[in-house]
């Protein structure tokens, strides 16, 4: 009898040793499975935007010579400087304006054809300082004033400059396409004040209406980022949304263009 439940005794002891050995195996095991799953959500790209370089979003620009900003277009004698970094700009591209108080601009640069995708910045800058653009055709085929609109793509949040020497007549918020919030800012030219540089698509205003801004140094603001649904002409010539700044140069009265 005693040996009997001693027997018992020892096979309980075996099979708790034996249930104890699974447990620990098990628990092994899943530790082994989590560290590889927190090891391959580390290594594994995400859906995260990459944030846009601070050399991009905030350019010394106030450091750059005069002689060396990049001039994109003239309105008359009085030339238009590049308004946003040159490592951020993805293309150029004119297009009709469709106002008729909106001035042709004479484009700086080569005008080359064809999509361009995935171009290089040496596309855009040959070297030199050459500028190379687009022309966008208009969908209704209105050829008036094919230059009159320029658009200069850009990554979202990049800095925005001042194109022109000048003074600031006004910030205005208005709906674009009736649904999307956007900002407009007017620069008077100081050479003629009679010409209205007009900034579109601009995020984050540092400028307020009665302030002096001076070409390729006062900061103005920054790329707005559009909506995925808007289908921007210039995305065809970017590897990107076709996010950009956009301005135009109005005729208006003198007293109009007094602030």
């Amino acid at each position: 009898m005693y040996g009997l439940t001693t027997d018992r005794r020892r096979a309980r002891e075996a099979r708790r040793k034996q249930i104890r050995r699974r447990r620990f195996g098990v628990l092994a095991l899943a530790v082994t499975f989590v560290s590889l799953a927190v090891w391959a959500a580390a290594a594994l790209p995400t859906a995260t935007p990459a944030r846009v370089p601070d050399t991009v979003a905030h350019p010394t620009f106030g450091a750059t010579p005069a002689a060396e900003q990049i001039v994109i277009a003239h309105v008359g004698d009085v030339p238009i400087v590049l308004p946003v970094p040159g490592e951020a700009t993805t293309a150029i591209a004119y297009h009709p304006a469709g106002t008729p108080e909106a001035v042709a601009l004479s484009p700086q640069g080569e005008c080359v054809s064809g999509g361009g995708i995935g171009r290089r910045l040496a596309d855009i800058f040959k070297s030199g300082g050459g500028v190379q653009y687009y022309l966008i055709e208009s969908e209704g085929g209105d050829t008036l004033a094919a230059t009159a609109g320029l658009s200069v793509g850009a990554a979202p949040g990049s800095s925005i400059v001042s194109p022109v020497d000048g003074v600031v007549t006004a910030v205005k918020e208005y709906d674009l396409l009736g649904r999307h919030r956007d900002v407009q800012v007017d620069i008077r030219l100081a050479s003629d004040p009679t010409l209205l540089l007009v900034l579109t698509h601009v995020a984050g205003v540092r400028v307020e209406p009665g302030e002096q801004v001076v070409a390729g140094e006062t900061l103005v603001g920054e790329v707005r980022a559009f909506a995925q649904e808007l289908d921007q002409a210039l995305r065809r010539f970017t590897s990107d949304n076709g996010d950009h700044v956009q301005l135009m140069v109005l005729k208006v009265a003198s007293e109009l263009g007094e602030f």
